[in-house]
């Protein structure tokens, strides 16, 4: 997903990170020093169905969570204008950047884009949280 992001979505820039770099952030009481940015998580995974044992092999669908979050300063660096005009580009930019895309070909599904909204708003920075899934299934013998 980062590498998808610093090819399709050129407003970030390239600034595409993963969690280590947001939990550093979150660590140190900081804000990004260099915004737009992104923050690419995983939150979870959550069960379709109920799954089906009756084929002598077990199958579930699920949807595999991820966030991307959005950091964006209020003001540009000289304080003329407000940089979140630009966040609804940017928004969807990433959403067009992952909706309908798969990472795999052994991936049963696609990215979904679910929702974007505002997580936060402190010292001067807008923070606002991406999420996604991707359908995929768990395939065991029992």
């Amino acid at each position: 997903m980062i590498e998808r992001l610093k090819q399709r979505a050129p407003l970030l820039s390239n600034r595409v990170y993963g969690a280590a770099a947001l939990a550093a952030l979150m660590k140190a009481d900081a804000v990004p020093k260099v915004t737009p940015c992104a923050h690419v998580l995983p939150t979870g995974l959550t069960g379709r169905s109920d799954g089906d044992a009756a084929t002598g092999a077990y199958v579930q669908s699920y949807d595999y969570g991820f966030a991307v979050v959005l950091s964006l300063r209020a003001h540009d660096p000289l304080g003329e204008r407000a940089a979140l005009d630009e966040v609804i580009p940017m928004i969807m930019e990433i959403a067009n950047a992952l909706a309908g895309w798969t990472p795999d070909d052994d991936t049963v599904g696609v990215f979904v884009f679910r929702r974007a909204a505002l997580a936060s708003f402190a010292r001067g920075v807008a923070i606002y949280e991406l999420n996604f899934t991707l359908q995929d299934q768990l395939r065991t013998i029992p």
